[in-house]
């Protein structure tokens, strides 16, 4: 799961959002006097993970996109932001650009006293409206490009992010319909962990 997903599968409270979308970007692992919910935050994030790891729609469609390709994962995370953008109203009751114009503003309002990598990550991923882009795929190939302009050469010619976008285009309507399957049971194996009330927004 890529960030829209993560910050959409927490309990509608901010750190525990901020949370969950913190955790790749500080390996898991909390600053010292964070809050209990950016802990239960990252925790849910681990969960998550896991879930789709081991899931076999994931995996069917990680072999769909390529038989081998050490980024076909990370590309299947951003895809699926973007079928989450284009089918949200199946899964939350909140309309999508409310739901992510109050996640924004409340983000940039938490983050004063967190710890400088900590804010520089929301300041980018959250005050660039990065969420937001998902919805149509050339936000999803500028997230591909972002990636691939990070690897080393050496990295670039075993893989990259780009060379996924044919794939995707030829497969599209199988992976979207894997998806549409995968994700329903991802939120209920979340809800059973979460505070109910917490997640009435939830369509499941």
């Amino acid at each position: 799961m890529n960030w829209l997903a993560h910050v959409f599968l927490s309990e509608n409270h901010i750190e525990h959002q901020l949370g969950n979308l913190l955790t790749d970007p500080l390996k898991g692992k909390a600053w010292e006097g964070a809050s209990t919910r950016i802990h239960a935050g990252i925790k849910m994030h681990m969960r998550i993970d896991s879930f789709t790891d081991a899931h076999p729609l994931v995996s069917q469609s990680k072999a769909i996109l390529t038989p081998r390709g050490h980024l076909k994962g990370v590309v299947l995370d951003i895809l699926y932001d973007h079928f989450l953008s284009l089918h949200w109203e199946r899964f939350c009751t909140i309309e999508r650009e409310h739901f992510l114009d109050d996640f924004r503003f409340h983000a940039l309002e938490t983050i004063d006293g967190y710890p400088q990598k900590a804010k520089s990550v929301i300041a980018r991923v959250v005050g660039n409206r990065q969420l937001q882009s998902y919805e149509h795929m050339d936000g999803v190939v500028d997230a591909f490009r972002r990636i691939d302009n990070r690897l080393s050469d050496r990295a670039r010619s075993k893989d990259n992010c780009e060379r996924y976008i044919p794939l995707i285009a030829e497969h599209r309507k199988e992976l979207e319909e894997m998806f549409l399957s995968f994700f329903p049971e991802l939120m209920q194996a979340v809800k059973e962990t979460c505070h109910r009330d917490d997640v009435v927004h939830w369509k499941v």
